[in-house]
């Protein structure tokens, strides 16, 4: 009796034995199975088809698997490692340079397995680190339609990009042609003269002046406005056209210079100022950037030579409004009549 339970509990050995032999071997055995890449993304420096540009992956290794090498795989079709790649039209990959890497690093391009659709970087195999890495490439050619394209991003334990892939995920980005937005502005100079101007030429009104009966006694004068404004980037220039007054034969002289009024001197001039001798004008006005031009900005001293300039701006600019004041004297022996003149503002712009 003892004899016969000897050998059932010998059987009852040899049969746990066994088990724990055949769990030992479907365990070293057992596939690991590949995670998915985290926080992955991809920004491209330009959207352009068939454009030179800059890839720049971010991913984050899940696994302390090793890795000596990943691939980035460009489709046309499909993120999805389970089917065939399609590779984008125009697309060209394999010049490009790994210009930086973090997290995990000691990378460089496989050219040996790097395609036109296929950027394989390599490094001797090392563990995993679980944190965030990027690797930036330069001189990607884009593809050449306005299309998605995915980027299938695996890594692998070879140095190769070969055998079965660790972890993995894919990104996208697309193409398109850039959306061109004009614009016109349209080259302006607004000018306006008469006896009185509204600052932005909205409103101007009075063409005639009557200075009356001249006296050797005293002077005469009189005063008109005229405003400009001009967007053309070297600005405006006006200038006064016409003659001094004139009686049929009989003028009276114009100032060649900056002079003051002197009664009983027959004289003609203008100026663009506020004078007080006598009292008559004023001092321009306005936002803008035109001044008047040195010989008709002297107060209480007048000139007139057609054809020079009256007042400029080296720029563009806003509304100025200038009052041109009318001087006239005469000497005793002016001779009589009626005298009148016409003068013309002219306000040019070189656009």
């Amino acid at each position: 009796m003892r004899g016969f339970l000897h050998k059932i509990n010998l059987a009852l050995h040899e049969t746990q034995t066994l088990l724990a032999i055949v769990a030992s071997v479907l365990f070293i055995h057992a596939p690991a199975l590949a995670a998915s890449l985290d926080s992955r993304s991809v920004a491209i420096s330009t959207a352009i088809p068939g454009a030179t540009a800059q890839h720049a992956f971010a991913i984050t290794v899940p696994s302390v698997a090793v890795m000596g090498s990943i691939v980035f795989e460009y489709c046309s079709n499909s993120p999805l490692n389970e089917i065939p790649c399609s590779a984008p039209a125009g697309l060209d990959v394999s010049a490009a340079i790994l210009n930086d890497q973090t997290g995990n690093i000691g990378f460089a391009i496989d050219p040996g397995s790097t395609t036109a659709n296929m950027l394989v970087i390599t490094r001797p195999p090392l563990p995993g680190l679980i944190v965030p890495s990027s690797y930036v490439f330069e001189d990607i050619v884009n593809p050449s339609g306005a299309s998605s394209t995915f980027v299938r991003i695996r890594t692998y334990g070879s140095t190769d990009g070969t055998g079965a892939h660790n972890d993995s995920g894919s990104v996208a980005f697309a193409t398109n042609q850039p959306l061109n937005v004009d614009a016109f502005v349209p080259p302006h100079l607004t000018f306006c003269s008469g006896i009185t101007v509204a600052l932005d030429c909205t409103d101007a009104s009075g063409f005639y002046i009557n200075l009356s009966e001249l006296s050797k006694a005293t002077a005469n004068t009189g005063a008109s406005q005229y405003s400009g404004a001009s967007n053309d980037p070297s600005g405006y220039n006006v200038t006064v056209l016409g003659v001094t007054m004139t009686s049929g034969n009989n003028t009276i002289p114009e100032l060649s210079s900056p002079s003051p009024s002197l009664p009983g001197t027959s004289q003609f001039g203008i100026n663009l100022r506020a004078n007080s001798s006598p009292a008559v004008g004023q001092d321009v006005i306005g936002p803008g950037t035109a001044t008047a031009d040195t010989s008709y900005n002297l107060s209480n001293n007048f000139m007139f030579q057609p054809g020079t300039s009256l007042s400029s701006s080296s720029l563009s600019t806003e509304f100025n409004l200038f009052t041109v004041s009318y001087l006239v004297n005469v000497s005793a022996n002016q001779a009589p009549g009626i005298y009148n003149t016409t003068l013309t503002f002219l306000a040019t712009a070189a656009f």
